[in-house]
């Protein structure tokens, strides 16, 4: 039985997904709602400026940005993106003796990030909803299930010669004798959800993404999996994050995909037709 664990400090936003925008609208504008969208007189008007400055008019909420005659303003740092990882291993083993051999792990994992980015198993909401509050992205990870069962085994089965039974004829031996069989199992349980605005209202302020409001209902449904292929969530659980506000559902949710089981068996038949010439059947 043993712990690993692990810490991640300064990681690179790049790799993690967390290139930030920084020329962002500030949220204390917010207030003001449709009146940033109000044409106003744009100042660096036929002074050489294309794009964003191009017109004659612009929203006002573009004169309150940042960096004013610039559109995005692509931002990386090692500064604020972190990560934890905490598990517990009970790995059960037995050697080969009387025909049988085995090895078993159990992980029973949490793992936690501000971004899940390059993984290719499972994807994450579309981007940072809030770049002046990174940790309200700080979120288990997309990728780790939480308990993982691993197992491997082999057993040769007791008939035949130089076994416990049927070991008293050679032709007995060459039917009953020398089988062996063999199992690999995975059992892990689901990946962690996320979930993300179809529709980024705040998008034209230069913020990447944005998630839903939670009702206060489970996002958990129950019944045959085969049946809930097309509803796995219930939809009930989210409504719509109204413009210049910010979706209280975390980065990705407790709520877990569906689990995997897998089985990989084989059945292989030694025979031994001389001293040094043998064969082996597989199934």
């Amino acid at each position: 039985i043993g712990y690993l664990g692990t810490r991640g400090r300064h990681l690179t936003g790049s790799t993690a997904g967390l290139d930030v925008n920084q020329n962002v609208l500030d949220p204390s504008y917010f207030s003001q709602g449709s009146a940033l969208n109000k044409a106003v007189r744009n100042p660096f008007f036929g002074k050489g400026g294309t794009g964003v400055i191009g017109g004659a008019t612009v929203p006002a909420f573009r004169l309150l940005l940042p960096f004013t005659a610039y559109g995005n303003v692509a931002f990386q740092s090692t500064d604020f993106n972190h990560s934890r990882y905490d598990s517990l291993i009970i790995k059960g083993q037995k050697r080969f003796s009387k025909g049988v051999s085995f090895l078993s792990t159990f992980t029973w994992a949490k793992s936690y990030d501000l971004a899940s980015g390059g993984n290719i198993i499972v994807a994450g909401p579309s981007g940072l909803q809030n770049p002046f509050n990174y940790e309200a992205e700080y979120a288990p990870s997309n990728w780790q299930p939480v308990r993982t069962l691993a197992t491997a085994f082999l057993w040769e089965l007791p008939f035949g010669k130089g076994k416990a039974w049927a070991n008293s004829s050679t032709a007995l031996d060459y039917i009953v004798g020398g089988w062996q069989m063999n199992g690999v199992n995975t059992w892990r349980s689901g990946f962690p959800l996320s979930i993300s605005q179809s529709q980024n209202l705040n998008n034209a302020y230069g913020y990447a993404g944005q998630r839903p409001n939670a009702t206060g209902t489970s996002p958990v449904t129950s019944g045959n999996l085969h049946d809930r292929l097309n509803g796995y969530i219930n939809p009930a659980a989210f409504s719509t994050a109204p413009q210049f506000t910010f979706g209280n559902v975390a980065r990705i949710l407790e709520m877990r995909g569906p689990g995997l089981a897998q089985w990989d068996m084989s059945l292989f038949k030694n025979i031994s037709i001389h001293e040094r010439l043998s064969a082996q059947f597989r199934f």
